[in-house]
């Protein structure tokens, strides 16, 4: 089955290249809920449902997909050289690395803020309570940088102790070489879920010191691969708006939506602008679901990290997670 049609990929494209392969290469982190290997080998979690959205819209089976583990500085890398297709894991869009490394941001999927977490027997992790505290952070992250920039606007001393990994990070507060530990929430909210018996022990603070807006990134020279990871993500959005769930997807019935309609492959026009086929959407929603069904089986309040919605819950409902017109 030839899923790539009219001309909107290039010779040497990175459809064309995904195409050729047969396998999207997806950088991740394998931060718990975001990207993890369960005992059978498999890759599952909110990151990972994403690129198995994108492989089943491109290349018909969404475990056509290759997750590779990489750090912050190999990620961008990575994509730069050919070596990844999209890369995610807890990767915040600034205007440096949208601007001056070779990449590009296709959207934001999740809404995030660094905040600290602290051993409940040495009082809150707070803010403004981390002076003369050592604080475990990952060295040349956009969490180093925020942190670094919070001490100093406020003057406040504190020890940093860097770690070339999060995994490290966290191993090195569990061994209390730190007081206290810093990362956006749902990392901390992840990592603590994933220490078992400990949630009791472990205190996240309320504040947050940043803005952390996290989605996939692309090599910045392919405005094509782009547009298909932007609007395999934003379908997602426009689904769970339109109430096309995995199960609705996978049926594919009949509607008088337009939009609906394009989300089920039943616009013959619905992917000419992506160079794809006008099954796509419908592809990708069938294999992993809408927005809100990813984000519940990953992240959500009936997993071991139970997560809110919060700012990443639809507009209509107060969030952030706002989808241009599927038109």
């Amino acid at each position: 089955m030839n899923l790539l049609i009219g001309t909107a990929a290039s010779a040497d494209s990175v459809l064309d290249r995904v195409k050729r392969n047969g396998v999207v290469r997806c950088g991740i982190d394998q931060t718990p809920g975001f990207s993890a290997v369960d005992a059978t080998g498999r890759s599952h979690g909110f990151d990972i449902d994403f690129c198995r959205a994108i492989a089943a819209a491109v290349l018909g089976s969404p475990d056509a997909i290759d997750p590779a583990r990489v750090n912050t500085a190999n990620k961008f890398k990575g994509l730069v050289d050919g070596d990844l297709d999209v890369a995610f894991g807890m990767t915040t869009w600034t205007m440096t690395r949208d601007t001056a490394l070779g990449v590009s941001f296709p959207g934001v999927m999740y809404y995030d803020g660094q905040s600290f977490m602290a051993w409940a027997d040495r009082g809150k992790a707070d803010p403004v309570a981390i002076g003369g505290r050592r604080i475990c952070v990952q060295g040349g992250t956009t969490s180093h940088a925020n942190l670094t920039n919070h001490l100093r606007t406020r003057g406040i001393a504190a020890t940093l102790v860097e770690s070339a990994s999060s995994e490290e990070k966290f191993r090195r507060f569990m061994a209390r070489d730190c007081d206290v530990v810093t990362g956006d929430r749902a990392e901390l909210a992840a990592r603590r879920a994933a220490m078992a018996g400990m949630r009791d022990q472990l205190v996240i603070a309320r504040e947050v010191i940043s803005r952390e807006p996290l989605g996939p990134v692309v090599g910045g020279d392919d405005r094509a691969w782009y547009d298909v990871v932007r609007w395999v993500m934003l379908a997602t959005m426009v689904a769970e708006f339109k109430g096309v769930t995995a199960a609705k997807a996978a049926e594919r019935a009949d509607s008088a939506d337009r939009e609906v309609r394009r989300l089920l492959g039943q616009d013959p026009d619905a992917g000419k602008g992506l160079g794809l086929d006008a099954q796509w959407a419908q592809r990708a929603i069938a294999a992993v679901g809408h927005y809100g069904e990813i984000f519940e089986r990953n992240l959500g309040s009936s997993t071991p990290i139970g997560l809110e919605r919060g700012p990443n819950a639809l507009w209509v409902d107060g969030g952030l997670i706002y989808a241009p017109p599927f038109q």
